[in-house]
């Protein structure tokens, strides 16, 4: 895999780690918001649906890697530059809106219920809106949709596929209320069309370059 993709995915893994658990201690200090309705009332607890939220990591980590390796520069540069846009985004929101949940206790002894106990120690019930894996889900479909890049069609429909499925699971484990799913759609959304729009990957280019002539003055 080439240099520059290595580069792009070290910077965007870098980012959204620091965005997701740098926000937590400022959020402590922040009155939280019950952004839930009646309609999540509605939806069960079904810790059997964990599966599908822990394995989203793995589906995100093999297609970024798919992606990076078919993926021309420029397609690459314009898809990293909307992430990293969207991932500012978060940040705004996280700051501004921080949502929390109360979850419910999981007094099951079944593999599923374990499971869903060891995530809810790590993964605590704040920085939800919107949803990062319904935006990650997302940009995997979005990325692969519409763009040349080696990847099999039958993985494209996979991964809108997985994104359904990804969006229950956060809802019947009680990660998320409904209103982080449309949130965090359009807040991926609206960065990849302007990105395709206006070319984005021109800042990559740029900064490439940069790094290049200073590279040559140094040597």
């Amino acid at each position: 895999m080439p240099t520059y993709s290595w580069v792009c995915l070290g910077v965007v893994f870098l980012f959204q780690s620091t965005i997701f658990w740098g926000t937590r201690p400022l959020l402590a200090h922040l009155t939280p918001l019950d952004l839930g309705t009646a309609l999540d009332e509605l939806i069960p607890f079904r810790p059997a649906w964990i599966c599908i939220y822990v394995l989203s990591f793995a589906s995100w980590f093999i297609t970024m890697l798919l992606l990076l390796r078919g993926q021309q520069k420029q397609a690459v540069y314009r898809n990293t530059a909307a992430y990293l846009v969207t991932l500012l985004l978060t940040l705004i929101l996280f700051l501004t809106v921080p949502a929390a949940i109360v979850r419910p206790e999981v007094p099951g002894r079944d593999f599923f219920s374990f499971v869903t106990r060891v995530v809810y120690f790590f993964d605590q019930p704040n920085n939800l809106f919107p949803s990062l894996h319904v935006i990650a889900s997302w940009y995997c479909w979005r990325a692969i949709d519409g763009t040349e890049t080696g990847v099999p069609k039958w993985y494209k429909w996979f991964n809108l596929f997985f994104f359904l499925l990804v969006c229950c699971s956060i809802l019947f484990v009680k990660q998320h209320v409904f209103v982080d799913v449309p949130s965090g759609i359009l807040v991926a959304e609206v960065p990849i069309l302007l990105s395709r729009r206006f070319h984005w990957e021109r800042a990559g280019f740029a900064l490439e370059a940069r790094i290049r002539q200073r590279a040559s003055r140094e040597a």
